[in-house]
């Protein structure tokens, strides 16, 4: 009978096995047993807590670039809402100081109106331009490639697209503009403002859904709530 010291079996096992050939089907069985032994000494706990700790860092930073991107859509849908009322464009009588009488468009708060929009518009390519969510980041690929279908059109009126994709507002050519042509862009159920109405909904509904994914794979503070993790710390 061999007398073997357990306080060594890791490196006679290892020894005895390495020497086999791996063609007697035991090649990888002194790594196997290595393995084993990691486990039995915590030194595979230690990498799992590291490994579900930046996944979990991980997820929480996603999920926070995930909600500020619905948030920012959100917040789109609102103020294009606002441009697409067509009593926003109902012309209105005023009387200046001398007494003349002029009916004409609202143009200050239609600009008030169009500044909101070009700000929650920039908001939300910035906060999806850079996602690691494909869903996401593909419907704001989808809106920016609307916008720029009527790129020609907003420039007409001083909005122009930059080389970043994000809007912006030439004031005195705004008001140089013909309103009609802005009632246009804006109002009708084929405009550029029922177009993208639709394609910030999509922004929205894509963020929304992958977040909800979170919401199933991580709890509220940014661990893991499936099974998973707890299922690999039961082994130690």
């Amino acid at each position: 009978m061999f007398n073997i010291d357990t306080t060594n079996t890791y490196d006679y096992m290892n020894n005895f096995f390495g020497g086999l050939n791996s063609n007697n089907g035991v090649s990888g069985t002194s790594s196997l047993l290595g393995d084993y032994y990691a486990v039995q000494n915590g030194s595979y706990l230690k990498l799992a807590k590291k490994f579900y700790a930046s996944e979990e860092a991980s997820a929480s930073a996603d999920e926070k670039s995930l909600d500020m991107a619905k948030s920012a859509a959100e917040e789109a849908v609102g103020s294009i809402s606002k441009l697409m009322d067509s009593k926003l464009f109902e012309k209105v009588e005023t009387t200046d100081e001398d007494g003349n009488t002029t009916i004409d468009y609202k143009k200050k708060e239609i600009l008030d109106a169009l500044k909101s929009f070009t700000e929650d518009y920039n908001s939300v390519i910035e906060n999806t331009g850079e996602l690691d969510d494909n869903s996401t980041l593909k419907n704001g690929v989808r809106l920016v490639e609307q916008t720029d279908v009527y790129g020609a059109a907003l420039a007409r009126v001083g909005i122009t697209i930059g080389s970043d994709n994000k809007l912006t507002i030439d004031e005195d050519a705004f008001n140089k503009a013909n309103m009609t042509d802005v009632k246009s862009l804006f109002t009708g159920g084929v405009s550029f403002g029922k177009n993208i109405q639709t394609k910030l909904y999509q922004v929205y509904s894509a963020a929304n859904n992958s977040l909800n994914s979170f919401d199933s794979l991580y709890s509220s503070n940014g661990t893991k709530s499936l099974s998973t993790g707890n299922m690999f710390d039961s082994l130690f």
